[in-house]
């Protein structure tokens, strides 16, 4: 696994906030960037289900 590998690839999906910060944004996509509890360590993203990031760090 590199530096900016994915955690679980087979699930890496448009779902992953790190595809989702570029995309229009509507209410459910904002859902899960509400109350902030992860970090994406590839891309900065903050997220409230590690889930939805490749690489999570809890904040």
């Amino acid at each position: 696994m590199t530096e900016f590998s994915c955690e679980n690839p087979e699930e890496h999906c448009d779902l992953h906030a790190c595809q989702l910060q570029y995309k229009d944004r509507n209410a459910e996509i904002d859902k899960i960037f509400e109350d902030p509890k992860f970090v994406c360590t590839n891309c900065g993203a903050k997220v409230h289900d590690a889930a939805n990031v490749c690489l999570p760090k809890p904040l």
